[in-house]
């Protein structure tokens, strides 16, 4: 076998985590054909396949599938070196790959990464929003540092520690009739249509529980996949929805919506942050790790109790 090329390793890395040529030729900024190639000379070079090329997929061989788990920890030690210079250079360069479920990579994260790059503006950071199970995958397999969600996680390889309480609170048009009253029980909340999150929603699924737990059964009339789309639907006059307060603070302050005052509603669940505690944290990831342990802001909220 001839030495490794990392470059056509690195390649077919791409080609293996997106499942895609066109996906890693984009991502590369170099063309498809030049991917192709590229990931060929490889397989000649190894003496198999490393690919199973379909019409409308793309599946790694039982080679390929031990090459791409060498790859991501080859490619993993290759930016763990990067974090060791970066730190023997210290906090004026750097990188932070940061992974959220949808509450808090929409309205907390991207406030909290402009306040720590103030302080440290040399450090890139992305922020990629996933569901909770999709971010881990991500930090096991070494592509992203670190997450924050709405439910805790206690996995082994993972350490993690609460960041804020999440309130979620019922919400209403102005002109809906439960808004005029000053307090409403919970039960009547039963004879009235609601506009829910997706099943498998963190958010949902806290609201569900807590009126469950009352024994109400949400009337759910209508399923959109996005905050901001219950929003609009919920100022339209179309239903109640149920948010998390850092999802409704511009529109309550429009006068768009608002929160309802339900008598006995407890419903809150603990946004967590967290990360492999098996590898090395550069100075970066630890940089952020301590602003979120000291940080005590409350993202300008000012909602009714």
């Amino acid at each position: 076998m001839n030495s490794t090329n990392f470059h056509q390793l690195y390649i077919f890395y791409m080609v293996a985590r997106l499942q895609s040529f066109s996906k890693a030729a984009q991502a590369l900024s170099i063309s498809q054909p030049a991917v192709s190639i590229q990931v060929r000379e490889l397989e000649n070079s190894l003496g198999t396949s490393l690919l199973h090329r379909m019409r409308r997929e793309l599946r790694l061989t039982e080679t390929g599938e031990a090459v791409f788990s060498y790859t991501q920890r080859i490619f993993a030690l290759a930016g763990e070196m990067h974090s060791v210079v970066q730190d023997i250079q210290g906090l004026h360069t750097g990188k932070l790959t940061i992974g959220s479920s949808t509450t808090p990579g929409e309205y907390i994260l991207p406030w909290l990464i402009g306040k720590f790059r103030r302080e440290h503006s040399g450090i890139q950071v992305s922020l990629t929003i996933a569901n909770t199970q999709a971010v881990i995958d991500q930090i096991y397999a070494h592509e992203l540092d670190m997450g924050m969600a709405g439910s805790p996680v206690n996995l082994k390889g993972l350490a993690s520690f609460p960041y804020v309480l999440d309130r979620i609170v019922v919400i209403a048009s102005p002109d809906h009739p439960l808004s005029q009253e000053e307090e409403i029980s919970i039960r009547e909340l039963r004879n009235h249509d609601f506009i829910m999150r997706e099943p498998g929603s963190a958010t949902r699924k806290t609201a569900e529980a807590a009126l469950n737990s009352r024994r109400v059964e949400p009337r759910v009339t209508m399923e959109l996949g996005s905050n901001e789309a219950i929003k609009r639907a919920v100022a339209a006059g179309l239903g109640l929805g149920v948010l998390s307060e850092f999802a409704i603070t511009p529109d309550l302050a429009a006068g768009l919506i608002k929160v309802l005052h339900v008598n006995r509603w407890e419903c809150s669940r603990q946004l967590s942050v967290f990360y492999r505690d098996d590898k090395y944290l550069s100075a970066a990831q630890n940089a952020f790790l301590e602003f979120l342990r000291v940080d005590d802001s409350t993202f300008g909220l000012d909602i009714p109790d």
